[in-house]
């Protein structure tokens, strides 16, 4: 890695220190809600897709943003390969296409945070250039390379899959500058520390490495673990740090008429079985309702309309379980990405 221009770059950006130590994740403050209150709608099927309107989508701060031509960009394909390849904007274009949908997460998004979001993206499978190139038997890993100068590292066989892409459209829109533009890779299954935006060069290499972030403790495989987040209580919307809700008797957002709680869920590779909501902090759980997405790599949406029987102080769980795994009650080692459950305190008033 270019240590010096590494460093400049974290100088530069406001967010700098921080990224030193976190991924830094960063949100916007008004978020849509995932479901109408009003019990009307909530009797109608869960959606199949919602899309994270680009507006709202974190966006992940290793340093600023570059600034890429379009018309000037490469990405190579070089190191232990027998035909070294470089592609341009139009060779990507002219390649098959494909949407698809899938759902990024940031791996310092905290338990429960708001560093995820859904997007439909589009782009073209990187297999058949990596088939082209001809990888020689003594590579071992990939090394990725962005125009930022950032860098991770994935075994060869993780790039050698059909659902691995080059993508170049976000939600039916070129990839804004802070996304990617002109081009970022999708890896399925990984946190976004896995997926460069502003890709430059994939690499072969003979020995592993490790990249910025892994450098800095975090996870070197980055795999998403089976988690549910709670996103919405009422017509509030939930987190980490805004985890206290307080809902009046009666009127139209009244507790009496029930209380709507919906999130997401998500898992590296695996549909997911069942959504659990607990409403006295562990002690009884309930299944909630959960849609069915055509790929394991979007976030499975669920629900749960909860009829409480009496004002008070009540704590909201959600757990997950994929055919995978379990998600556990307790948080584990959170540089591997947090997924733990989130407690949300509700006050039900008289």
């Amino acid at each position: 890695m270019k240590r010096r221009l590494v460093l400049k770059r974290l100088l530069q950006t406001s967010g700098g220190l921080v990224a030193t130590v976190l991924p830094g994740c960063t949100t916007h403050q008004h978020l849509q809600l995932l479901f109408p209150v009003e019990p009307q709608q909530f009797d109608k099927p869960l959606p199949k897709h919602v899309i994270t309107p680009l507006s709202e989508f974190y966006v992940q701060s290793y340093a600023s943003s570059p600034t890429v031509d379009q018309d000037k960009w490469q990405l190579k394909f070089t190191g232990l390969v027998d035909t070294p390849l470089t592609l341009t904007f139009e060779d990507i274009l002219a390649a098959p296409q494909e949407d698809f949908y899938l759902t990024m997460e940031c791996i310092g998004n905290r338990t429960g945070g708001r560093q995820i979001g859904n997007a439909l993206w589009t782009g073209t499978p990187v297999l058949p250039f990596l088939k082209k190139i001809g990888i020689q038997d003594k590579a071992v890993e990939f090394m990725l390379h962005a125009a930022d100068s950032y860098e991770t590292t994935l075994p060869i066989t993780n790039l050698m899959q059909p659902d691995v892409h080059l993508v170049h459209r976000m939600n039916g829109e070129s990839l804004t500058r802070s996304h990617g533009f002109p081009l970022r890779i999708i890896i399925p299954g990984r946190y976004g520390q896995k997926q460069p935006k502003w890709l430059t060069e994939i690499e072969a290499i003979a020995d592993p490495k490790q990249g910025y972030w892994e450098r800095q403790g975090w996870s070197n495989t980055a795999k998403i673990d089976t988690h549910a987040i709670t996103q919405q209580v009422q017509s509030q919307k939930v987190w980490n740090k805004q985890s206290q809700v307080n809902l009046p008797r009666t009127g139209k957002k009244g507790w009496q008429q029930g209380v709507i709680i919906a999130g997401v869920a998500i898992d590296q590779s695996q549909s997911m079985e069942w959504i659990k909501i607990s409403t006295d902090n562990g002690k009884t759980w309930t299944h909630a309702e959960i849609n069915q997405p055509s790929s394991p790599h979007e976030w499975t949406l669920w629900r749960y309309r909860w009829q409480p029987a009496q004002p008070g102080k009540y704590k909201l769980l959600a757990q997950a379980k994929s055919r995978r795994k379990e998600q556990p009650l307790n948080d584990k080692n959170a540089r591997d990405g947090s997924a733990g459950v989130l407690k949300i305190e509700v006050t039900l008033l008289g």
